[in-house]
């Protein structure tokens, strides 16, 4: 190569600088660019672990009135779990700080600080006449993996219009085994309002597996106060997910999809045991041979085959076509639903 046609080593642009677009800025310019980043970065590191440390020091704030500015929220999503549920209220506690919020129904935090002190507050609620006395029926939803009480809203209000008490229950679903969120439930029913509510079940996916824990743990106290009534699982990989066991084969795959991925991959499905209840399934599906997913043998719904949905014991099945993230918005999966609860049947 010709030596005159090389160009000069030191009029080469630095690989870092050219990687941020900033090769073509006066080096005091960069310089100072680089020192803002790195500025920004320790700021936000060190803001991040004094929220935490106030977090922590918030969860054992028993007596203290913390102030509290009262805006709406995402109502918890990964980070959340409820463990107390009135008239639409509810307490929730923070997976990493163990901080707890009480929500309205709007989401919106109406205080913070230790879970005894909502939980206190919550209660005052009811002592002071604001919320409305317990229903005779309860259904409790649960939301599928990686989603969030939200995706069942349409369930609750079909539910609530037929004279139900919607109790939706977030948790997160990535973050602790099926046995862990199974505990949280019966924690919070536990502690529901009224005597022998008929609490029924209706849940989506993951749901189901918490729901069939729950149900096996048959000395939990809230049994002593509540009756079980029927169950309907959505979608539910009832006896495995061949999605999961490819999932296994993936490094790094369980870090994303959660704990109850691995359990699932690992047999949970078909250790568990299979609900002393009267229960319901449904599926969705293609309504073909091969389904959407070529991982998934059969017909499926893109996660979960029809075939997995099955469980035995059941006392009705439904398939309709449609996808694993939508069927439980399907309105005849909500009808269907709605009178398997109320009736025990899908159709006459």
């Amino acid at each position: 190569m010709n030596p005159s046609l090389s160009p000069d080593p030191d009029s080469l642009p630095d690989d870092g600088d050219a990687a941020m677009g900033s090769s073509f800025l006066p080096e005091a310019v960069r310089f100072r660019w680089r020192k803002v980043l790195v500025r920004g970065l320790g700021v936000a590191v060190v803001t991040a672990v004094a929220i935490g440390c106030v977090h922590r020091w918030a969860a054992k704030s028993e007596g203290q009135e913390l102030p509290n500015l009262e805006v709406a929220t995402a109502g918890g999503n990964q980070l959340w779990t409820d463990v107390a549920w009135d008239d639409g209220w509810r307490v929730q506690t923070h997976v990493w700080t163990g901080h707890a919020r009480l929500l309205d129904e709007d989401n919106v935090r109406r205080t913070w600080g230790s879970r005894k002190k909502c939980e206190a507050k919550l209660a005052e609620r009811r002592a002071g006449g604001d919320a409305a006395a317990p229903r005779e029926k309860a259904v409790v939803l649960l939301h599928g993996l990686w989603r969030t009480r939200r995706a069942m809203k349409d369930l609750g209000t079909a539910f609530e219009a037929a004279g139900y008490d919607v109790i939706d229950i977030g948790y997160p679903s990535t973050r602790r085994e099926v046995s862990e969120h199974a505990a949280q439930v019966a924690e919070l029913l536990d502690g529901l309002k009224g005597e022998g509510v008929e609490l029924s079940f209706v849940t989506h996916s993951l749901g189901s597996l918490v729901v069939r824990d729950l149900l096996a743990r048959e000395d939990d106290p809230w049994r002593e106060h509540h009756r079980p009534g029927r169950a309907v699982f959505i979608a539910a990989p009832s006896s495995g997910a061949a999605l999961a066991n490819f999932a296994e084969r993936i490094p790094g795959a369980f870090a994303i999809y959660g704990k109850p991925s691995k359990e699932i991959a690992s047999g949970l499905a078909a250790n568990l045991p299979t609900p002393s209840i009267p229960f319901a399934t449904i599926a969705a599906g293609r309504g073909t041979d091969d389904g959407w997913n070529p991982l998934i043998p059969g017909d499926d719904d893109g996660v979960v085959g029809v075939a997995e949905t099955r469980l035995e014991g059941s006392t009705a099945h439904l398939t309709v076509e449609g996808m694993h993230t939508f069927v439980m918005e399907d309105e005849d999966v909500i009808a269907a639903t709605l009178r398997f609860v109320e009736e025990g049947r899908f159709v006459d």
